[in-house]
C-alpha cells in the first residue's frame, strides 16, 4: 500500500495514482472501466441524421481526500463538458440492478 509523503495518508488498495503521494489533496484513483460508448438522444445536443449522438461513459473508483471512497461516473458528451456522478458502493449497486433490470424487462427477459 502507498503513503502519501506529504499528509501521511494511507493510500487505498485499488489506488493507481501516482501522482496521490506527494499532493496534499492526496485523490486517491483506481484503474477506469474500458470506454462505454453510449448513445444520448437529450434535447439540448446536436443530433445526427439518426437523432443520436454519440458519448461515452467511464466508471472509476475514486477517494478525495477528506471523502469517503466512492464510484465515479463520467459522461463525455459531444461538445459538452463532461458530467461526473459522484456515487457511493451502494448507490452504484443499486443503480446496477435497476438497469439490469430494466433491461431484462425491455429483452423480455424479466
Amino acid at each position: 500500500m502507498n503513503t502519501n509523503q506529504t499528509t501521511g495518508t494511507e493510500c487505498a488498495p485499488w489506488c493507481t495514482n501516482e501522482d496521490a503521494r506527494g499532493r496534499t489533496d492526496h485523490t486517491c484513483i483506481g484503474d477506469s472501466s474500458d470506454c462505454i460508448e453510449l448513445t444520448a438522444a437529450l434535447d439540448y445536443l446536436t443530433l445526427d441524421e439518426d437523432g443520436i449522438e454519440s458519448s461515452f461513459c467511464f466508471v472509476t473508483p475514486v477517494r478525495e481526500a477528506d471523502r469517503r471512497p466512492g464510484v465515479s461516473m463520467t459522461w463525455e458528451v459531444g461538445d459538452h463538458p463532461e458530467f461526473r456522478l459522484r456515487l457511493t458502493p451502494g448507490e452504484a449497486r443499486r443503480i446496477a440492478a435497476e438497469l439490469v433490470a430494466a433491461a431484462d424487462l425491455i429483452e423480455g427477459g424479466g
